[in-house]
């Protein structure tokens, strides 16, 4: 077991939230933890530059620190860390490191040296879209970026087509067309989707409706969020379930696999069914 206190005020790891579009858009707690960080490590110098410089911040030392790089160098800055009693901040392009980002291998550099890390919390797009989106928030799992091969597309999409939650996913303005195409055929037109794109900038736009009407669209700019209603769970006849199961059973199928083949037919848990067979197999015997 490891324990991290951020109580610290060197030898400790931030990874500072940061704008996702207007540079406003950051803590105090966060200014003035860059302002007296030792070390600011970024995913691209060029983008981070801009951010300290609107808020007149020096860094004493800026590196770069992007996906590629992170195992290996990750690991450096946090000895560097350690042995000379430093405090480094992170900073990803935009919101929260970590989160389709780098930012997280370094908090595992982090616990494996036992150096403490901390996060200063900022903007993420993808709960921006989600509370924009009008749908479910109480349950919802996030996805980043989809394949972006056709046949790979389908296949992830599909594995994700009875899960009752809202599901968000992260797109380029040159996919989306296409992504929002291979949505509707796999979770049908009629599911209600939002689009959130540009978010805080200038021309921000949420856009509503179904799978049918968004992948109408024909020239979407800019980075964007697809948030996606969840599946409604299906109403199936108990007793005609239940002589489905019991005749299942008496073929000689195993409780595993009844479960699986009638959620699969139905649409519903396999957990939901497995409960029923396992009650009802002592009563086929």
């Amino acid at each position: 077991m490891k324990r991290s206190s951020p109580a610290e005020e060197k030898g400790i790891v931030y990874l500072v939230g940061t704008p996702i579009g207007n540079l406003e858009d950051i803590t105090y707690r966060a200014i003035s933890i860059l302002k007296k960080s030792d070390i600011v490590a970024c995913e691209d110098t060029r983008n981070t530059a801009v951010l300290l410089k609107h808020y007149g911040i020096r860094p004493k030392k800026l590196v770069s620190l992007y996906s590629q790089i992170e195992e290996k160098e990750g690991e450096r800055l946090v000895k560097e860390v350690k042995e000379k009693n430093l405090i480094l901040s992170y900073c990803s392009d935009a919101g929260m490191p970590g989160i389709s980002d780098p930012g997280a291998l370094l908090a595992k550099k982090c616990q494996d040296l036992s150096v403490p890390v901390t996060v200063l919390p900022g903007p993420t797009a993808a709960l921006s879209a989600l509370v924009l989106s009008g749908l479910d928030t109480a349950d919802f799992s996030f996805f980043g970026f989809p394949p972006t091969k056709k046949g790979a597309m389908t296949k992830f999409f599909s594995s994700l087509k009875e899960r009752e939650e809202t599901l968000i996913f992260y797109e380029s303005p040159k996919r989306i067309i296409e992504t929002l195409s291979i949505m509707k055929e796999v979770f049908s037109g009629e599911r209600k989707a939002t689009i959130v794109r540009e978010l805080t900038k200038i021309h921000e736009e949420t856009i509503f409706g179904t799978l049918d009407e968004l992948s109408s669209l024909s020239d979407i700019k800019g980075e964007c969020v697809i948030v996606v209603e969840g599946a409604k769970e299906r109403s199936v006849d108990s007793k005609a379930l239940e002589k489905e199961i019991r005749s299942l059973l008496k073929e000689g199928s195993s409780v595993k696999d009844v479960s699986r083949l009638i959620a699969e037919r139905h649409g519903i848990k396999k957990s939901d069914v497995y409960e029923m067979a396992l009650a009802m197999q002592g009563k086929t015997k």
